[in-house]
């Protein structure tokens, strides 16, 4: 805990706890000041505060970090991550905007620009009533065009969440979203086979089973997060670190994805054959809803009898997106810069607004 000096009445020093920021206090940094305004989120790392930068009158988000905590070297690498993506405009690439960091008594703080509210955060306030084709495609554009980015600098995001992709502000600009927290990024040159990457839920087969990877885990996680768009449920299951590869040969997604490698059909077991060979505890799924058993199935969970021919379309036409964006395969894995250009996202004009919530 950082410590500061004080007196007792004799006149002698002493050294007291650093007091906790409160709303009302204001963090210096080398080049502005921030008034905390409030509290808007806390963790195991430390606390995320609304602020006002003093210079520019600008409302920002301040990442407060506890001293000597572990995420520490997270933040590090967050920052070294933020400098090497510092050449891209963060509003072109749909990344978060990332203003200095700096030390406040002691406490490592990060500012970035103020967003409004996660993905999964959105999904429930909605009632957890599933996005429509044209919301998912305004999301998988912006989505892609940020991973599209990162591949050209080399980067690998590895923690591709609903958490980790931010509404801008979802009552002024509908479903523009930007990709946020880099303390688990890194560069194409430190990817080393068997590392512990992504979420269980999120994760791509051939980190689940320690394979060599690339940058394609990526697009597997985003090919995840449409799925719970339009599922308003994971795909996948989070609860398990081993049940999501169990799902393959328990249904006919495997079917979808073509024939997988030798590798993963000799490593895609079921829950229980990996708690015999790993010795972990395989769980039971329990789900809100009965996901389908191949992604084919998924064209019939927002078709009606009474639509046209074109919507049917519009949904085949999602699948076969999101069939190339799980491939099991990360090598087949459709790239970002292909997948922008899949009649899914090319069928329509970004540049027409349209209501949210239309039907």
């Amino acid at each position: 805990m950082t410590l500061w000096s004080s007196s007792d009445p004799s006149g002698a020093s002493v050294t007291l706890p650093a007091p906790e920021v409160q709303p009302g206090h204001t963090l210096l940094s080398s080049s502005s000041g921030y008034s905390v305004l409030e509290f808007i989120g806390e963790g195991c790392f430390g606390r995320v505060a609304r602020c006002r930068n003093l210079a520019t009158q600008e409302t920002v988000a301040v990442k407060i970090l506890k001293k000597d905590t572990d995420y520490l070297q997270d933040t590090e690498r967050e920052v070294a991550m933020m400098e090497v993506i510092s050449v891209l405009n963060p509003d072109h690439s749909n990344m978060v905007k990332f203003f200095e960091q700096f030390e406040h008594l002691g406490q490592t703080c990060l500012a970035f620009e103020m967003l409004d509210k996660c993905l999964y955060q959105m999904m429930l306030e909605r009632y957890w009533i599933p996005l429509s084709l044209k919301e998912i495609l305004t999301i998988a554009e912006q989505l892609l065009v940020a991973l599209d980015a990162l591949k050209g600098l080399g980067v690998l995001h590895t923690d591709i969440k609903p958490d980790n992709v931010m509404c801008v502000n979802q009552l002024d600009q509908p479903f523009r979203v930007k990709l946020i927290d880099f303390g688990e990024a890194m560069t194409s040159s430190e990817v080393q086979t068997g590392m512990d990457l992504q979420p269980a839920g999120y994760r791509s087969p051939e980190i689940a089973l320690g394979l060599p990877f690339t940058e394609a885990i990526d697009v597997w996680g985003v090919g995840c997060i449409l799925a719970f768009l339009y599922l308003a449920e994971n795909l996948f299951p989070v609860d398990c670190e081993y049940q999501m590869v169990g799902c393959l040969p328990q249904t006919n997604v495997r079917r979808d994805f073509g024939r997988s490698p030798s590798n993963l059909e000799a490593d895609g077991r079921t829950p229980y054959e990996f708690t015999d060979v790993n010795n972990i505890q395989a769980e039971e799924r329990h789900s809100l809803i009965d996901l389908p058993g191949s992604l084919d199935d998924l064209v019939n969970i927002q078709i009606h009898p009474e639509e046209e021919a074109a919507e049917i379309e519009d949904s085949m036409a999602f699948v076969d997106l999101l069939k190339r964006l799980l491939h099991v395969d990360g090598d087949q894995r459709i790239s970002p810069q292909h997948a922008l250009q899949h009649s899914f996202i090319t069928k329509w004009d970004q540049t027409e607004p349209f209501d949210s919530r239309a039907p």
